[in-house]
């Protein structure tokens, strides 16, 4: 059965089509005709159970759901194919014109998958611990497969993940959720980057089941009230909201929504382009103004990795995340993330350690009086930058950096160290007793900040 659809001029739509099945043993899904953009297919059962979360964005075009889970495909959820009405929604959550087509057939009989032994993502249990030890775990926060646009086999993604030795990482194809995983790769944070146009990207952690787009869109006046909707809902359910790459090329940032629900920005994204299209140095100075402002927004890195370098090396790794953790879980990694035990390092393999008299404190702290940053490199040589109140207030070229800086109610300081003109690496602020944010509006803070950041940069020049 082929099912179309005709996209109009409106700046969203959904579409269902509601099929009663009888004595089927699965279902084959093909995307057909339509445009290689952001607007998905879910799929429900008789009793609205989400069985599929597909986008066209995908080199992926054929999708299996069945009763087991090794027999079913990535993006798909097992269960019992019962009879009764399936729905087929498709949601066009921005300005998209033209038709789009998928089949639906029915089977009454089920070979089996000859896929490679997967792990599932979703159905694994936040509480287990993959690793006891208490301390840092790397990590990339931030990569794309061939199931959305990304280039590379998930077999690909986890191989390369081994190699970099990575203890964790969050694989994050658009507005999908990866529900099959091959077996013996690092921990898996089940995770999607929610993209419905080229305004605003949102990476979101810690998913514990698929996201009904149909039904924000259906119930919202418009695209930021859907938003607004939506990050509210993921973030009582636990999960956390990163903006990705708020200045990369091509970025709107037109969005409008409750920086509430907001947990994480990203401060150093994909620096592994040749042609940096990505301001992450603009990124950088955002996040200061969002402190600046009384959100303390963690930072995070991510490699944005789709498909192979120039040398045939896909750059999962570069930067990596290292979350504190008390053993490697899921719900530690949230737990380190959303309490800003972080660092993000781009190949320089930094060792940090925070020091209050005689104790060892963990980036994110809320503290007073002095703190000594005391951080440890190799080669090369790194200029060192400490930020207080994002200003540098001690500047050093060198391996190794030490200095005490006394924290008063109103500060932050972070470290971070820079090479060739890049920051490489960057650590989530320790702070004194901040005031709390006086606005939550994205666009407006956004717009203030736009406005102070063009003033000060033509000041300069």
């Amino acid at each position: 059965m082929r099912i179309h659809h005709q996209f109009g001029e409106a700046d969203d739509e959904v579409f269902t089509t509601v099929i009663p099945l009888h004595d089927a043993k699965g279902i084959d899904i093909t995307l057909q005709a339509g445009p290689f953009e952001h607007f998905f297919l879910i799929v429900k059962d008789p009793q609205h159970r989400m069985r599929a979360l597909l986008t066209w964005k995908t080199r992926i075009k054929q999708y299996q759901i069945r009763e087991t889970f090794a027999d079913g495909s990535n993006n798909t959820l097992p269960g019992k194919i019962m009879a009764g009405e399936w729905s087929f929604t498709v949601v066009k959550p921005g300005r998209l014109c033209g038709e789009i087509a998928y089949d639906i057939h029915c089977c009454g009989e089920v070979k089996e998958n000859a896929q490679p032994e997967a792990v599932a993502v979703l159905d694994k249990p936040w509480n287990d611990v993959v690793n006891p030890r208490s301390g840092w775990y790397r990590g990339d926060l931030h990569a794309h497969s061939e199931y959305s646009d990304g280039r590379v086999s998930l077999q690909h993604i986890s191989r390369r993940a081994i190699e970099q030795h990575l203890d964790f990482l969050a694989l994050t194809d658009h507005s999908i959720v990866t529900t099959h995983f091959p077996a013996g790769a690092p921990l898996v944070l089940p995770a999607t980057e929610l993209t419905f146009d080229n305004d605003v990207h949102y990476n979101v952690f810690g998913l514990r089941h698929f996201i009904d787009y149909g039904h924000y869109f259906t119930h919202a006046k418009n695209k930021n009230e859907a938003l607004t909707a939506l990050h509210r809902d993921l973030a009582a359910s636990g999960a956390l909201i990163a903006i990705n790459h708020p200045f990369s090329s091509g970025m709107s940032l037109a969005h409008d929504f409750d920086l509430r629900a907001i947990h994480l920005l990203e401060v150093i994204n994909a620096p592994h382009l040749a042609d940096q299209p990505i301001d992450n140095e603009k990124a950088i100075r955002f996040f200061d103004f969002l402190w600046l402002n009384g959100h303390r927004l963690t930072a995070v890195g991510g490699s944005d990795a789709h498909k192979e370098n120039s040398g045939g090396i896909y750059p999962l790794g570069q930067p990596i995340t290292q979350i504190y953790c008390a053993g490697l879980s899921i719900r530690n990694l949230l737990t380190g993330l959303k309490g800003g035990q972080t660092v993000v390092d781009n190949g320089v393999n930094i060792q940090l350690t925070l020091r209050q008299a005689l104790n060892v404190i963990l980036p994110g702290s809320e503290v007073s009086g002095s703190v000594e940053f005391d951080a440890q490199g190799t080669d090369p040589a790194l200029t060192w930058r400490l930020m207080r109140n994002g200003q540098c207030i001690n500047q050093h070229t060198g391996r190794h950096f030490t200095f005490s800086v006394n924290l008063e109610p109103g500060n932050y300081c972070r470290l971070e160290a820079r090479l060739n003109e890049q920051t490489v690496f960057f650590t989530n602020p320790v702070y004194c007793k901040l005031s709390p944010p006086e606005e939550y509006r994205f666009s407006v803070l956004r717009d203030r900040f736009l406005a102070a950041d063009g003033f000060e940069k033509s000041e300069m020049q």
